[in-house]
Order: C-alpha cells, then structure tokens, then sequence
C-alpha cells in the first residue's frame, strides 16, 4: 500500500518562494517594510503547521487542522493589513503635513524673513521661531495678526507696524497662504507638537532650500554668522561728522518702496542724527523688536510727516542701535555708534 505524499512539503516550497518574494519587495521598497516582512513571515509558518497536522491523524482530522490552518492564516493577514492601512493613512498625514511646512517656509522667505529673519530670529518684527510669548497664542490669534496686521499706534490703528497680509484686506496671501504660515510658525513649538501628535520638525529647517535668489541666499547665510547685524561693507563710515543727516527716499531697491539713505552709518558717541522725510508717505524709526539700545529714548514719534517731517536724535552712548520703520517693516537700518 503506497503512503499519500504529505502536501505540506508542496506547501512548504511554495511558501520559501513567496516569503523570499515578499521579503525583496519590501527591502527593494515596492511593498511597505512591516507589511511584506510579515506576509513573509506568514507564508513559512501556515506551511510548517499544515506539514505538520497533515503528517499526523486521520483524513477526517487533517481537513480539520487544514480549515483551522486556513483561518489562522486569515486572521492573521486581516489584522496585518487593518495595521498597515493605518500605518500608511498616518504616513500620508505626516507627508501632508510636512508639505504645508514646506510651503510656509517658502512664504515665509518671500515676505516675512525681511523683518522676522530668516531663522525667525526677529529683526524689525518679533522672533518667531519658538517664542515663549507667541507660544500662548491660538491659532486663530496668529491667522488674524497675519491677516489683519497689527497697528503701530493703538490711538491710529490706520498707522501699521506689521501691514494686512490677507487679500481680504488689500494684502498678497491667500486664506490657504497664511494657513500654511500658521502651521509652518507653530512648528517652532514643541510643547504644541507634542499636544497635537505631530512630527517634531521645525519648518524654519526648511526655509533656505526654498531660497533661489541669490541675494536672499547671502543674506541667509550672513544672518547665521553675524545675527541681524549687517557686515562691516555694508555701513557708512560718518565718524568724522558731528551732525548727519539721513533722507527718507523714494526707491525700487527696497520692497516697501522706501528706504533710509544710508540705512546703515557708523558715528561718534555724540553725533546728532537727523531723518528727514522726502517722500509722500509718513514713517518713523523705532528700534527693531527684541533689540534693547544702550539709549532707552531713542524712539521717533509715531509719524514723521510726508514731505517735510523731520526727527534729530543725538547718541549719548556708545552702541549698537538697529531701527526699521514700524509703518513700513521693511524699511531697515541701523546706527553703531563708537565711543
């Protein structure tokens, strides 16, 4: 009497040839690691147990041991596959996520680096990058400021510090723009990712890779080397002065339309400066947000009359003292006064 061949063994090569494939899929990347790993890890082990309940008892108990192989088999794959789902839903959410970043690092270097840094350091504006202060803020606080602005005096709130960035208002961005600069800002904030489950990137990490003028590729740079402070090329030397005079002016160099002319001088401890407004529209200087000058007085009023308004200053202390234009934020300049 001829003893039946055991169909594990069939069963056995069948699945070493799948799990090897199964195995090479997911190390060459076309399946998802966990997911080829365990459906390798599967086809060995249904095998060997069907080899080795079909080796022992009657054909009655192999069938039986063959249907309960087969539903092992099964509710093991259904789970493997409900993890894996999750698993990739939860890889697309942190994809999208880290998408949004990267588009409001992009914004954020088109329009904002020129008064919060590159790095979000805070030069004319407030630091961004993980500011305890903005760290309290809602989301819905954040939308508004960078929607609506933020006056530069309470008493003339027409008069602003930060202008309206949404087209809502007159401004550039969209309501999906200043969404992915809320998100790309908050990303600074541990203690918020943390609270809402997400990946602990900092989108600031991604703001030079969406740089490609290279103006702004050697301004990133030299911000990370000297801080907001321009390099020494970049001032004037009027030290042999003991009144300067600095015009207000109309230009195309600055994006605002307007700059300080020469926006960065070096003078002696004693020197009156005096700004003098040339072009139709009002400014003033005041020191940049989270500098501290070594003359605590040195603030214009809120408005230096269009066309004629002038303000004088006289630096008593030796210092650094950087300025902008709280009306038009990306006016920048910057005083060092030598003893």
């Amino acid at each position: 009497m001829q003893t039946s061949r055991n169909p594990g063994l069939f069963a056995i090569a069948i699945g070493v040839a799948l799990a090897i494939l199964f195995a090479l899929l997911g190390l060459t990347g076309v399946l998802e690691g966990r997911l080829a790993f365990g459906l390798a890890a599967i086809c060995v082990i249904v095998p060997v147990l069907l080899y080795i309940f079909y080796s022992r008892g009657s054909a009655i108990t192999r069938s039986g041991y063959a249907a309960l192989i087969l539903t092992l088999g099964v509710g093991l794959i259904i789970p493997l596959l409900m993890v894996n789902q999750q698993q990739a839903r939860a890889d697309r959410t942190a994809a999208l996520y880290d998408q949004s970043l990267q588009r409001g690092a992009a914004l954020f270097g088109q329009y904002c680096a020129t008064c919060h840094g590159f790095q979000g350091q805070g030069i004319a504006g407030p630091k961004l990058n993980n500011n305890p202060d903005l760290n309290k803020f809602t989301n819905d606080d954040i939308t508004r400021i960078i929607s609506a602005g933020i006056p530069a005096d309470p008493a003339n709130p027409t008069v602003l510090a930060m202008p309206s960035w949404s087209n809502r208002f007159g401004g550039s961005l969209t309501d999906d723009d200043i969404a992915y600069l809320v998100a790309f800002i908050r990303s600074s904030d541990p203690a918020y990712l943390k609270q809402n489950n997400l990946p602990t990137t900092n989108g600031f990490g991604y703001v030079l890779g969406t740089l490609t003028n290279p103006t702004q590729i050697a301004d990133y740079n030299n911000q990370l080397k000297t801080g907001s402070k321009p390099p020494t090329n970049q001032f004037t030397d009027m030290s042999n002065q003991q009144a300067v005079t600095i015009p207000i002016e109309n230009t195309t160099s600055n994006p605002s339309g307007f700059d300080f002319t020469p926006p960065n001088i070096i003078i002696k401890v004693g020197t009156t400066v005096t700004w003098e407004n040339k072009t139709a529209q009002p400014h003033n200087v005041f020191p940049r947000a989270g500098s501290t000058p070594p003359d605590a007085s040195f603030k214009s009023p809120a408005v230096i009359n269009a066309q004629t308004g002038t303000w004088s200053f006289t630096f008593t202390k030796a210092g650094e003292y950087p300025y902008y234009c709280a009306i038009h934020p990306a006016m920048l300049g910057w005083v060092s006064v030598v003893a």
